[in-house]
């Protein structure tokens, strides 16, 4: 088989599309794979195996042609082995086709391990090379659009989602993608050997009125109704363990019609788990297991059982529901060192019997000291981007005293400051004042900013690793979350996580007469800063599902319409359970050590929801939206009329066309006109005429 192809010289400096370059034209034999198998993989070949001949397959990562000798890089997702041709003794055959092969090419090779004289102790294979005896190329390739090296520059993420499937040729990518199946494969294992049952659960269901948007698809046969694509499998779960199966796993696709971030997508896969007859202990204590299995994927050691964190702490110490542990700075409350102070906003707070209160971190340190005007003026208008009216602070360093509220501030009032930050030495206090949300949103976001900043920086490396410690996995749970929050938008309570949770037993009466103070038998798993999983104790009883639907403002006859079957299912015996769902892309993104869990993805959508190499989403066929029936067919109003001409030449159009255009501007809609005209196109006479009309 014979076939004309192009050769295209690239430049990735800049990680652009490549720059055209004089062609060079060539015609390139391609040769059939027939029976031609190969006999080891690319990376797996070593010194031990030199004297050996091996068959080969896979692509051309480089072709370097030194003259005398022809390299050629073979790259399979094992690995990446040297290949050689010495023009003195090969083939000339054999030689003609090495040089006609560039990157990306497909090849078949047979040849003979041999040891290297310049070893590489960079690479597994670096220590041996095969002399080549025999070529099959099986395909060519054209000059890639993007670098499919890990050594040449990253091009644009949307350049690298339109050709993904040039993208994941990089070992990177495809060691991120290996992981997650081994995370896949090492999850099915664990909970195959604990008594759970892997279920598949329907894609197309009802829509829910709670949680984030559904994706929606129209039913043809049931004009004007429509499936929803499953937030997630909740209610199927619950239905199995009503069934009697009391252990339940499904690694399952999910969908949510929400915005978009780096650590989520609109469709997404989760690791979805269900247990019969079980406390949140229980639940949480067999996933605790799994993630000791799964952190040496990592390099890491996950340490059992974890912390049990109370939301109302987590909120306290860390101004988040998911704290990265990693830095061990902690939010204080400093409100009664200012209960005498000169400095009125502190005081007013102080003042305020708890509405309002003055919460500090402290970051110890000579780095921390030494924080400089602009970047604390910087760390001021990121305050204020989150809500505050600026960022008050104070700092002792090798310059001595300075805070920007210094003057209200004696000698007495700054040791009782420092006394009360526990502070001793150099370091740099951040206040913010306000109530507990808003002070916790701006300091949970500064305590991260300003620790990472200070860690790069802080010569101490105990310090270093008090602001962030890099080099661990800090597992906790995140335990007692409220199991309401209130809607102003709405006017009415919602689920905090969905509204199939149970209350707290303690908290169980209060669901009818004050349902915003009632905590959830709910727990989340937070890792290094990130919510991995969340899952709660449900409700298994009729009544107190009936009780929660109200709380949230569900009547009697939505929640027949909505979750009848479930409302039947827990009137027919249902058991206590409990579950969690863990986030797969998330956990795996952790697990590889990236920060976007598109690097972990095969085919990811990009922020805009879009997916740019099937360029979906995308307009379909008129008559697919009319088989849908969300395109109907809309009355029109026309306007009909008769002309006769009966004295007009026929080889005078023109006459025509004057005639009709004096009709158009001397009769109205739904009226006749009559027109007498000369040979020329003067009107001789015009007047209007009665008679019927028209509507289609």
């Amino acid at each position: 088989m014979t076939i004309p192809i192009t050769f295209v010289n690239a430049d990735f400096s800049l990680g652009l599309r490549p720059s055209a370059r004089p062609a060079i034209l060539e015609v390139m034999r391609l040769d059939p794979l027939g029976d031609f198998q190969r006999t080891h993989t690319n990376g797996e070949l070593r010194l031990a195996h030199a004297g050996q001949t091996v068959r080969l397959l896979g692509w051309c990562r480089r072709a370097r042609n030194l003259g005398s000798l022809i390299f050629i890089d073979l790259r399979d997702r094992w690995g990446l082995v040297q290949l050689v041709a010495n023009e003195e003794t090969a083939d000339p055959e054999l030689l003609a086709r090495l040089k006609a092969i560039r990157s990306e090419f497909v090849l078949g090779v047979e040849g003979v391990v041999a040891e290297r004289e310049a070893k590489n102790p960079n690479l597994p294979t670096g220590e041996i090379e095969i002399k080549l005896t025999g070529l099959k190329i099986l395909n060519n390739a054209q000059t890639p659009p993007i670098p499919v090296d890990d050594a040449q520059q990253e091009a644009n993420e949307d350049l690298r989602l339109k050709y993904r499937f040039l993208d994941l040729r990089r070992e990177k990518l495809q060691r991120n993608l290996m992981l997650r199946s081994e995370v896949a494969n090492i999850t099915r294992n664990y909970f195959r050997k604990h008594g759970f049952i892997e279920f598949e659960t329907p894609i197309l269901t009802n829509s829910s009125p709670e949680g984030a948007r559904d994706y929606l698809v129209p039913s043809r046969v049931h004009p004007g109704e429509f499936f929803a694509l499953p937030q997630s499998p909740q209610l199927f779960k619950q239905l199995l363990q009503v069934s009697g199966f009391e252990r339940y796993i499904q690694i399952c696709r999910c969908f949510r019609d929400e915005d978009l971030r780096a650590d989520r997508q609109p469709e997404f896969t989760q690791i979805d788990v269900e247990m019969s007859f079980v406390r949140p202990v229980d639940v949480q204590t067999m996933i605790e297991g799994l993630m000791v299995e799964l952190a040496p994927l990592a390099g890491q050691k996950a340490v059992a059982p974890f912390l049990r964190l109370p939301f109302k702490d987590a909120m306290e110490w860390y101004g988040s529901d998911k704290p990265d542990l990693r830095c061990a700075v902690k939010i204080q409350d400093v409100t009664g060192a200012f209960a005498e102070s000169e400095f009125n906003l502190f005081r007013a707070a102080a003042e305020s019997q708890g509405q309002r209160r003055v919460r500090a971190l402290w970051f110890p340190g000579e780095a921390a000291g030494a924080t400089s005007r602009k970047q604390l003026d910087e760390l001021g208008e990121a305050a204020k981007r989150l809500g505050a009216g600026g960022l008050p602070y104070a700092k002792w360093g090798k310059d001595g005293f300075a805070s920007s509220f210094k003057k209200f501030l004696d000698g007495p009032a700054e040791a009782a400051l420092k006394a009360a930050l526990g502070s001793e030495g150099d370091g740099l206090a951040l206040f913010a004042v306000g109530t507990d949300d808003q002070t916790s949103r701006v300091l949970g976001d500064l305590r991260l900013k300003v620790a990472g900043d200070l860690a790069a920086k802080e010569s101490n490396p105990a310090l270093a690793k008090h602001f962030l410690d890099r080099d661990t996995f800090a597992f906790l749970w995140v335990v007692d979350f409220p199991l309401l929050q209130w809607d102003d938008e709405d006017q009415r309570f919602v689920a905090c996580h969905h509204p199939f949770t149970s209350p707290h037993p303690d908290d169980l009466q209060r669901l009818e007469t004050n349902p915003g103070a009632c905590r959830a038998q709910a727990y989340d798993l937070v890792l290094n800063g990130y919510e991995v999983g969340g899952g709660s104790i449900r409700i298994h009883d009729a009544d107190t599902q009936s009780a929660m639907f109200r709380a949230i403002g569900i009547g009697p006859d939505e929640a027949r319409a909505k979750f009848g079957h479930l409302l039947d299912a827990l009137s027919y015996g249902a058991p206590p359970h409990g579950g969690l769902a863990l986030g797969l892309d998330r956990l795996v993104m952790l697990l590889a050590g990236v920060d976007n869990i598109r690097e972990v993805i095969a085919f990811p959508k990009t922020a805009q929801a879009r997916c740019l190499l099937t360029n979906a989403p995308s307009p379909v066929m008129e008559k697919q939206l009319k088989e849908l029936h969300l395109l109907q067919d809309s009355k029109q109003t026309y306007r009909v009329g008769a002309v006769f001409f009966e004295s007009l030449d026929d080889e005078a159009p023109e006459g025509r066309t004057q005639a009709l255009q004096h009709l158009g501007r001397l009769t109205q809609k739904q009226s006749q006109g009559l027109l007498t005209l000369d040979a020329q196109g003067h009107i001789l006479d015009a007047q209007t005429l009665s008679g019927p009309t028209f509507d289609f």
